[in-house]
């Protein structure tokens, strides 16, 4: 058997061992029978021969080969954004401020367009016509932050609200 189930039955037969009697509560106190010292003694024929030591504690996990903490991919917040007749959609793409942001746009027009984003620096895409183009953005501060389509549409990337459209 293994330590714990055997640590269980142990745990099992202790308790039977201090359970109440029929006698308990009635008269002040516990009866104890013929023996007046207060102990109970219990044959040993009916007690198992179980070892008492407390059950092991399940071996921990070794950490994952590769290093550890630092080695976890960034937090990326999607900005997806879809171009239509030269206007981007929906107007406005808000994200939380400081975290890294998955900027993408896809092309639904039969032409190539570029898109720029300005935000600490300036960030364009080109896309290929009915094609997609996707750029990680490092997080911004809370701002305001234009998408503008050459030759058309004007969008923006709103950093420091709740996320979404």
């Amino acid at each position: 058997m293994k330590r714990s189930t055997l640590a269980a039955l142990a745990a099992c037969v202790l308790l039977a061992a201090c359970g109440k009697d029929g006698n308990e509560g009635k008269g002040g106190g516990p009866a104890t029978g013929p023996n007046t010292s207060g102990t109970v003694t219990t044959p040993s024929a009916t007690t198992p021969s179980v070892p008492t030591a407390p059950p092991t504690a399940p071996p921990t996990t070794a950490p994952r080969s590769g290093g550890g903490g630092g080695d976890e991919e960034p937090i990326r917040i999607p900005a997806q954004f879809t171009l239509r007749g030269g206007k981007l959609r929906p107007q406005s793409v808000s994200v939380p401020a400081f975290l890294a942001i998955d900027f993408s746009v896809r092309n639904l027009d039969a032409i190539p367009r570029l898109v720029t984003l300005r935000a600490d620096r300036t960030y364009r895409l080109r896309i290929s016509a009915r094609g997609r183009a996707a750029r990680l953005v490092p997080g911004q501060r809370a701002g305001t932050y234009p998408v503008v389509v050459a030759g058309g549409g004007l969008a923006v990337l709103v950093s420091g609200g709740e996320p979404g459209p």
